[in-house]
């Protein structure tokens, strides 16, 4: 289940950001309640990011949400070439999250 606050804030990641690619990683919920808790999102962004670190900065300033959420940005040649090795963190995203943009 994609609940509507993740995908808001995806979509508002997709608009200021311009990613190639948004995934959903993991979310939290109150197992009694079933109400989301946090979430955590994978971006990946155009090889000509000028810088990554800043872009996330800005990302996190701006993209407002009622539930904490992290980012992991990745560059797209980056993201290629770790997505393809079963023993990163990439090819876990890859394998087992949810595309919520591109």
């Amino acid at each position: 289940m994609i609940y509507p606050e993740i995908q808001a804030t995806a979509d508002a990641i997709a608009e200021l950001g311009k990613p190639i690619r948004i995934y959903l990683i993991s979310h939290k919920t109150n197992h009694a309640t079933g109400e989301l808790k946090s979430f955590k999102l994978a971006i990946i962004v155009s090889d000509d990011t000028a810088n990554v670190s800043e872009l996330e900065c800005y990302l996190y300033t701006v993209v407002d949400c009622d539930y904490p959420y992290d980012l992991v940005l990745y560059k797209q040649s980056e993201w290629e070439t770790l997505s393809q090795d079963n023993r990163t963190f990439a090819w876990s995203i890859r394998e087992t999250g949810s595309v919520l943009y591109g």
